[in-house]
């Protein structure tokens, strides 16, 4: 397996902590795979026999209501790392997690990663660290959408972005990739008509400061 794998093994959060000898072995226990703009890389309900970890692309994880309406819980980027869950508790994938744009995996097989689990309880801490940020993050959300308003929620969103891809900047300023006002309606249970509101008053009021390419936050 190529170095450019074993390197992004070695700066994904869900592995920061492992030696060498780990990630070359993780590097060795799984294959590459392309997705195009707007493919589903998995589906809710698929049997969860694997994990992926983001060599390239973005992709979002997400559900869909009765009506189709979106309600995007994330949205993970190069060395992220999906579909851990239903690995270990062995239930069906509890969600979809589609490409946003063309992306790339390693997609590391079930059946090996837990046997070389079992054998090096180092591996076993670390997953077991990042289901626990996972928690943590939910906890986060849950908190966000239930107390806060659309500009609470929206400024709530983007910063658990940024410590999430450890986008804050020592000076106060977060930038972040900037994302459409559809797909932050989707991330906050809101529309995209209120959204376009709530941006354009927290640009007038200093929070927000709006480009091409990216969103910067003044806290």
């Amino acid at each position: 397996m190529d170095d450019k794998i074993e390197n992004i093994i070695a700066n994904a959060k869900i592995f920061s902590s492992l030696n060498e000898s780990d990630i070359k072995a993780l590097s060795k226990m799984g294959d590459r795979r392309h997705w195009q703009k707007g493919s589903q890389i998995i589906s809710e309900g698929d049997e969860g026999n694997a994990i992926y970890l983001i060599l390239s692309g973005k992709v979002k994880v997400v559900l869909y209501g009765e009506e189709g309406k979106e309600i995007v819980l994330s949205v993970m980027n190069k060395g992220d790392v999906f579909g851990e869950m239903a690995l270990f508790d062995r239930e069906p994938r509890s969600a979809n997690v589609e490409a946003i744009e063309d992306a790339e995996c390693f997609i590391i097989h079930g059946n090996n990663l837990l046997k070389y689990i079992e054998n090096h309880p180092a591996v076993a801490l670390n997953f077991l660290s990042h289901l626990s940020r996972r928690l943590r993050e939910a906890d986060r959300k849950i908190g966000g959408l239930a107390l806060l308003d659309v500009c609470g929620r929206i400024a709530h969103t983007l910063l658990g972005i940024a410590n999430a891809s450890d986008d804050i900047q020592e000076k106060g300023d977060v930038t972040i990739e900037r994302l459409t006002h559809e797909e932050i309606a989707a991330m906050i249970g809101s529309s995209r008509e209120v959204v376009s509101r709530a941006l354009k008053k927290m640009v007038e009021e200093g929070y927000v400061k709006v480009e091409k390419k990216r969103f910067i936050l003044h806290i």
